[in-house]
Formats: structure tokens, C-alpha cells, sequence
């Protein structure tokens, strides 16, 4: 259980249980991704711009030909070998631009299937004037041949629309997600995962404890709250409703 209506419990590996101060969040707040984004206008990068900061990476070639797209690997992406950390669904960027410009030795890459989201990334990245960050506009799962083995040093899913399944679940993050992803990280390469749907979250934490690779970093068996120092355009929507993210890192193994 990761909530009571009064307060969250929180049991941790070794049966201890935390309880936090956030109440029950309510469903009705919980909307699809996209009505929340209705207010950002479809502009596209001026095509300097564009070539600095984005891919677009159609569909359909990326199907049937994905050996014609570079591998997402910082020599593929940025032509140098400085570590790199893979956003999935990063939305508008904001919090991936703060990434890059505290850490300009390592590179940052944001993928995102919805044009209009990738466009305001764009602009962000080019205001925040970085050199280390790439957003590449294509679904996720037909990405995953351009993954090399141990390029990756970490992976983030922050707020994945929990909307957003197939027939055999979510199409996001599932056990492929997880097959797929655990060969491109480095040993020891951490995944980041942040949700403020319970129902959903669960789903996640589950999947991820049932596999014996990866090993948490925290002794809880979750985590309560997130505070970056920039937070995405969706984390702060959601606090002004009193949500609070629910997350968990684990690492390979």
C-alpha cells in the first residue's frame, strides 16, 4: 500500500514504515498529459536552432530502417565520448535544460514523440544557450535499436502519462522497457523513475522489484517528494494541487 487517506505509508525494505504528510491525491486531477500542454503554441525552431538542438526522427523510417539513424551514444549524437543521460518523455525540457547547464561535461539527450513539446524544449535548450543537449522527436520504443551496449550512464522517466498503454500494457515502461534499457546503461548506470499517479507508480515499482538486476539506492521501498532545482513544467502544475511525486532509483547491477 502506498497510501492511507489521511497520510501516506511508506515500508521500507526491512518492514519500517514512514509515514508522510500528503494526503490521498485525488483522482479527478488525474488528466491526460496532453490537456495540459493545449496552451503551447506549435512553432517550430528557426533552422539554425534546429540544428543545434533537435533530431526528428520519422516513424515510419525509424521502423524500417533504423540503421540509417545514429546511435544514441554520445560519439552518435554529440561526436565526442563525455558521458551521456537519456531522458524519456522529457515534455518541454525544462528540467533536462537545468541538467545540461550544471553539468557541462556531461551530455543530455530528451526524447519525446509529440512535435509541439519537443519545439518548446527547443526553445528552452536555446535560451539556456548549452552546448551538451539534443532533443530528438520520435516515439521511444522505435528508438530502442539505435541503444548500444554501455553508453548510457543514466536513464530518467519523470511523470510518464499513464494513459499512454497497448494491449499488453503500457507501451513506455513494461519489461521490455526494462530489457532494453538494462545492456545500454554502464554498470552501475542508474534509472530515475518519478510518477504522481499511485495506481500507476505501483505498476512500475512492481515490475522493477520482480527483476533481480537492478538494486535500489535507497533503503524504502519508495520515495516521497522530489525537489530539483528547476522543476519541469509539469511537476509544479501538479503541486499547486497538493500531489506529491512518488519516485525510485535503481541501478545495474
Amino acid at each position: 500500500m502506498l497510501y492511507s487517506p489521511s497520510a501516506s505509508m511508506e515500508r521500507g525494505l526491512g518492514g519500517e514504515v514512514a509515514v508522510s504528510p500528503y494526503p490521498l491525491p485525488l483522482t479527478p486531477f488525474l488528466m491526460c498529459r496532453r490537456a495540459l500542454t493545449r496552451n503551447i503554441r506549435k512553432i517550430p525552431p528557426s533552422p539554425e536552432i534546429a540544428a543545434k538542438y533537435m533530431l526528428f526522427w520519422a516513424q515510419g523510417d525509424l521502423y524500417a530502417h533504423p540503421e540509417q539513424f545514429p546511435a544514441l551514444t554520445s560519439a552518435g549524437i554529440f561526436g565526442n565520448d563525455h558521458p551521456l543521460e537519456l531522458e524519456v518523455g522529457c515534455g518541454t525540457g525544462e528540467w533536462l535544460c537545468s541538467m545540461a547547464a550544471a553539468n557541462p561535461h556531461t551530455n543530455f539527450v530528451g526524447v519525446d514523440n509529440w512535435t509541439k513539446v519537443v519545439y518548446e524544449a527547443v526553445k528552452n535548450a536555446a535560451e539556456t544557450n548549452v552546448d551538451n543537449l539534443k532533443f530528438i522527436r520520435a516515439p521511444f520504443q522505435f528508438t530502442h535499436p539505435r541503444l548500444m551496449p554501455d553508453s548510457l550512464h543514466a536513464v530518467y522517466m519523470h511523470y510518464p502519462d499513464p494513459n499512454i498503454r497497448g494491449r499488453e500494457g503500457h507501451k513506455l515502461f513494461n519489461q521490455t522497457f526494462l530489457d532494453v534499457i538494462y545492456p545500454a546503461l554502464i554498470p552501475g548506470g542508474r534509472l530515475h523513475v518519478v510518477s504522481d499517479h499511485i495506481e500507476f507508480f505501483e505498476e512500475m515499482l512492481t515490475i522493477v522489484e520482480s527483476d533481480s538486476r537492478w538494486h535500489k539506492t535507497h533503503t524504502e521501498r519508495h520515495l516521497i517528494g522530489y525537489e530539483p532545482e528547476v522543476k519541469s513544467r509539469y511537476q509544479k502544475l501538479w503541486e499547486k494541487h497538493d500531489v506529491p511525486p512518488l519516485r525510485f532509483e535503481v541501478t545495474k547491477e
